[in-house]
Parts: structure tokens; sequence; C-alpha cells
């Protein structure tokens, strides 16, 4: 799929985020360490963009207010879920915050109603977009937002409308390799570590971690983090 190249560079980068990763999270013992543990691995994850070469950066089409990718169902893990909160509570206004939590009930709730299989077509605006199309969370997006990038607006725009249009051909293998291999890295460590890896959907997690403080008890307790309503596979089955 890359060339050799790209390949060992990949290789390299997860093995040294795994090893990284894993000693941090060994380390940390509070909910707040996790925090910062989770802040190093995405802060690693822009580095590591950052750090691409400036001639496979140059094709990056995405800039701000693009956010035609911000409309399909997101899977996510736990972590991911508990960082986009961290920063909800931090950042956000009192009204802000009854905001995303009456959207992503709303999200919750629609998923919940649609038939099995049917939440790969669902399509709606992420619960965390503004009103300028831009996201409201954008320093405590997930990894899958944080990877995600494309050398064709236009391409993303029509399968929006039309979810048959393939977009794999306007990925960028180089820099995809790169990201990836860090956001595995991360994901690895935390695997090992014990903590929940299961697939869930992220604004029905997002709901749920925002109005249930129950849930990042249970995961520092290395147990699922959230019910099974939430989980990717499942929260369209579930009413």
């Amino acid at each position: 799929m890359f060339s050799p190249a790209i390949e060992k560079q990949r290789e390299q980068l997860y093995a040294q985020t795994a090893v990284d990763a894993g000693a941090r999270v060994r380390a940390a013992r509070e909910p707040v360490e996790m925090i910062d543990v989770l802040r190093w691995g995405m802060q690693e994850i822009d580095r590591a963009f950052a750090e691409t070469p400036a001639k496979i950066r140059a094709k990056v089409a995405c800039a701000a207010g693009c956010s035609h990718c911000c409309h399909a169902a997101v899977d996510v893990q736990a972590h991911e879920v508990f960082f986009a909160a961290e920063h909800i509570q931090v950042h956000f206004s009192p009204d802000q915050l009854a905001g995303v939590i009456e959207r992503t009930g709303a999200h919750r709730l629609r998923l919940a109603g649609l038939p099995d299989g049917a939440r790969e077509r669902f399509v709606q605006p992420c619960a965390v977009l503004d009103e300028r199309g831009q996201c409201s969370i954008y320093e405590g997006r997930p990894e899958a937002c944080r990877v995600h990038h494309t050398s064709a607006a236009a391409t993303c725009a029509a399968h929006l409308t039309d979810p048959t249009i393939e977009i794999d051909h306007v990925f960028i293998p180089a820099l995809r390799a790169r990201l990836f291999a860090v956001m595995l890295g991360l994901d690895s460590a935390l695997e090992t570590a014990g903590f929940d890896d299961r697939a869930y959907d992220f604004g029905s997690a997002l709901h749920e971690a925002l109005t249930n403080s129950l849930c990042r008890v249970l995961w520092m307790r290395h147990r699922p983090a959230f019910p099974d309503d939430c989980l990717a596979e499942k929260a369209s089955r579930s009413v």
C-alpha cells in the first residue's frame, strides 16, 4: 500500500508513540493525569502533521469552515470522548454546554430510531459544529477528525450529497500513514493498559459523558465507560 520508505517511517512512528504513551499511561493515577496523557497524544498527532514535508502538506485541501466530512456518525474510543468532554467542560459557558447536551441528546435519539445498518448512511451535522460550520471543540476534537485530510474539497462536497461517490482516491497516503501511525500507537498503549477499547458513536457517548459523571469513574477502573446503546455497532438498534 505504501512505499518502503513510508512504511518504515510509519512503523517507527507507531512503535515510538506506543512506547512513549505506554510509559505515560502507566504513570497516570488520577483522571486529570490521564487527560494530560491524552492531550500529549493529540499533540503528537498534530506534531506528526506539522513535521510532514511541506510538499505533502501542500496537497491538503481542508480549511477552516470546510465541514463536508462533519456530517457522518463518527466511531471513537472512550478516551477520545473524555478528551472532548473535558475541553467542553473547561471552555464552554453554561449555555454553550447546555446546547451541546441538547444537540448530542437529539443525535442519540435519532440514531436509536434508525433501522439496522442505517448508521453508516447517517447524514447530519456534527453536534459540535458551530453556526459558521466550524468545529467548536477543535483543540479537543477526536482522533478520527485530526487524521482526516483530503486533496479535493469538491470531491468531499460531492460525497456528502451522494455517498456513493468514492473519496478514497483523494486521501493523501504519505500523510495518512504518518498520522494513523501515531493515532494507533496511542490507542494501542491504552488498550494494553486495560482501558476500554470498544468503538462508540461519538455524539451518543459524548452526551453520556456530559450527563453522567460515573462514566469517567468506570473508565478509570478499566471497565466499559458507556452503555451499550452508545456503541457504534448498536447505536441504531436500541430505542
